[in-house]
């Protein structure tokens, strides 16, 4: 016997489904689900896409996507999976710096910085390293290229020095003070905040890792912080509540005067009556 139309619908919606599932891993399901599911019934991404030269419905594919091809293209297949390790909270932006001035940043890092605005690192030039450095999760706001280092350019036994600076910074703050120390070109970290500047000895961006000494703020200082603020509430609503008795005070005062004054304004009426 043919199958019916409702037999041929619970079939698809049960392949649709199993895909689904077997999709939830890579995709997300809350977003991709029902567009995703609506795609394979009407079979605009119903075909084979390892070979995305010879795919024959990738185009409508797409365009039934729409506007969420990029969260849902790797639940069909038609684009990559999202890498879970290739997060931008785990990378760092960097950025050459005009006009550093190095006898100005090399002032201010030869020694300890007795405010502990921030700490210092010195550290020698791999060369070997940094040729085969990896870029994974780095944001480059350099507009210029810079020329290629070798050993030739600044010798063997260069030292890089650094500062990264204490407190947690934003991007914007993280640049305007590298450059007010003379650095040649900065590196801030996205998921902390923490700022390095570097000097121009050096011919990479620093240290890879975050070692601002209160960034993110430990959980001790946190608390305190938070202590803080809730005593500067609480001190704030017990001034508001001896204000407002002051007030209440006062107008209990200004109404037995008023009171007073009737009394004696009513005998006074009464003597000259009398």
């Amino acid at each position: 016997t043919y199958p019916t139309m409702r037999n041929k619908i619970f079939l698809a919606c049960a392949i649709v489904l199993v895909v689904c599932v077997s999709w939830a891993v890579c995709c997300d399901e809350g977003v991709c689900v029902s567009i995703v599911s609506k795609c394979l019934l009407i079979k605009s991404c119903d075909c084979d896409m390892t070979s995305l030269k010879n795919c024959t419905c990738c185009k409508d594919c797409q365009l039934c996507l729409s506007k969420l091809y990029t969260e849902c293209c790797s639940c069909v297949g038609l684009c990559p999976k999202p890498d879970p390790d290739d997060d931008l909270q785990d990378g760092s932006t960097i950025e050459d710096l005009h006009d550093p001035i190095p006898e100005l940043f090399n002032v201010l890092t030869e020694q300890e910085d007795i405010e502990k605005r921030w700490t210092t690192f010195i550290l020698p030039v791999h060369f070997d390293v940094l040729a085969h450095k990896s870029n994974h999760g780095i944001l480059d706001l350099s507009k210029d290229k810079r020329q290629e280092v070798t050993k030739d350019t600044y010798g063997a036994d260069l030292n890089c020095t650094v500062a990264f600076m204490s407190q947690c910074y934003s991007l914007r703050k993280c640049k305007e003070s590298c450059k007010s120390m003379g650095a040649a070109r900065y590196r801030w970290f996205h998921e902390q905040g923490c700022c390095q500047c570097i000097g121009d000895t050096c011919i990479s961006y620093g240290l890879n890792s975050p070692k601002c000494l209160q960034c993110p703020p430990q959980e001790d200082e946190a608390e305190n912080q938070l202590e803080e603020v809730n005593k500067l509430i609480e001190n704030t609503v017990d001034e508001e509540e001896d204000l407002d008795e002051e007030f209440d005070e006062d107008e209990d005062e200004l109404d037995e005067e008023e009171e007073e004054e009737e009394e004696d304004r009513g005998i006074n009426e009464l003597k000259s009556v009398g």
